[in-house]
């Protein structure tokens, strides 16, 4: 017990100081760069026009980031739901409208094909949409330029799957097992909280679904979410 304690306080203080030092790393830019249009005349200029773009898109990261911490401090106390009737396939289209965009501009290839039918499920929209716009950010984030997001929707007798397939970087064996864990963040990660997984697990599990993880290291990672299907 007592080292299982120690583990969790030792993650802990990881966890602040890579939290910490991911948000000082957008700050010190947004600094830099309003001290450099500070000294610009010409709003034309193409230093000022590149200045605003970076602390715009360095704005966004950080609210993102601080959004993601104030969920994981929610999640000491629990979940809470507002749970409806969802068509899966609907909330899966409108969070891969949300990133298509981002995925293209990446220099990704993004394959996805609607099914025809609906798949009711209960469960929150605003936690579900969380869910998948975590899951494609890191296929975002662990994939090079030309390689391929690919989601697939699929129904089961008693369950409704959505499966995320990148071809990036993949996950270390010996990390695997610990991505889901509260403040573990893996030695292959790239920027970020390292807090997205084990958000995303608490949802899922709050929402009586399931998340699996299969990769291999250097030729991707597969996602598996699956949900219950409603029945009245």
């Amino acid at each position: 017990m007592a080292e299982d304690l120690a583990e969790t306080e030792r993650l802990k203080n990881e966890f602040i100081s890579s939290v910490s030092h991911e948000l000082r790393t957008p700050l010190t830019s947004i600094k830099g760069w309003v001290e450099t249009i500070g000294n610009i005349d010409d709003p034309t200029d193409k230093n000022y026009q590149r200045g605003l773009s970076v602390i715009g898109t360095e704005t966004d990261r950080l609210y993102t980031m601080v959004e993601e911490l104030l969920d994981f401090s929610r999640l000491q106390n629990g979940i809470k739901l507002n749970c409806q009737v969802l068509d899966l396939v609907a909330e899966a289209t409108d969070a891969a409208l949300f990133v298509e965009a981002r995925i293209r501009q990446e220099g990704l290839h993004f394959v996805y094909e609607e099914p025809p039918d609906p798949y009711p499920v209960w469960a929150d929209p605003a936690r579900l949409h969380q869910v998948f716009i975590n899951i494609l950010d890191n296929a975002i984030k662990y994939s090079a330029p030309g390689g391929r997001i690919t989601v697939k929707i699929w129904q089961g007798e008693y369950k409704a799957f959505i499966e995320i397939i990148d071809q990036g970087r993949g996950i270390p064996p010996e990390d695997l097992e610990n991505v889901k864990t509260k403040f573990y963040k893996g030695s292959n990660s790239v920027r970020g909280s390292g807090i997205g997984l084990a958000l995303v697990d608490s949802i899922m599990t709050a929402l009586d679904g399931t998340l699996d993880l299969k990769s291999t290291l250097g030729r991707g990672t597969v996602v598996t979410l699956g949900l219950p299907l409603y029945k009245r």
